[in-house]
């Protein structure tokens, strides 16, 4: 039925009083399908060649953001910053420092900061619940080795982001 193959129409089986035979016919249709075999195939695969050539086209458009907090040599983010109000530590490409001054280096330091200040929230909340899981299952099992372990369990994360956000508040 895909793809041009429709239904098999070459023995057609007819049953008649509770007796089958076999009829020899072709389908008209079949046959004025064979012709535009090219075209037709062509227009069954077309939504599929869309579907890729939107996504290369997209790929495309997208930029890679010029830094990021830790360093990638692959990408070529190899140089150390420390942006002004956090001190939050980022890493940048060779040609950073004739691109991006004045006013676009203030927009970057604060897209870096708010990328950190996200990543402390994640990861901060992935810790939250790594504690609470094992206070649970502490709880559940009845063992107090794990529950004491679970109790000082530390969360850095959150830690950091506490001071962070004091930090900003000290700064407005």
């Amino acid at each position: 039925m895909f793809f041009g193959g429709g239904f098999p129409s070459s023995n057609v089986h007819v049953y008649s009083n509770g007796r089958m035979r076999y009829t020899y016919q072709q389908r008209q249709d079949r046959r004025e399908n064979q012709g535009d075999g090219g075209l037709g195939v062509f227009v069954q695969l077309m939504p599929i060649l869309i579907l890729i050539l939107v996504s290369a086209l997209s790929q495309l458009m997208v930029s890679s953001p010029p830094y990021s907090l830790s360093p990638r040599p692959s990408v070529g983010h190899i140089h150390r910053r420390v942006t002004d109000h956090l001190s939050v530590v980022y890493y940048v490409g060779d040609t950073f420092s004739e691109e991006y001054t004045g006013s676009s280096l203030k927009t970057v330091e604060r897209n870096v900061e708010d990328d950190y200040i996200a990543n402390l929230r994640n990861n901060c909340w992935k810790e939250k619940q790594q504690k609470e899981g094992l206070l649970y299952r502490a709880r559940y099992f009845g063992d107090t080795d794990m529950y004491h372990k679970a109790q000082k369990m530390g969360t850095p994360s959150c830690s950091r982001l506490s001071e962070t956000m004091k930090s900003l508040e000290n700064f407005w």
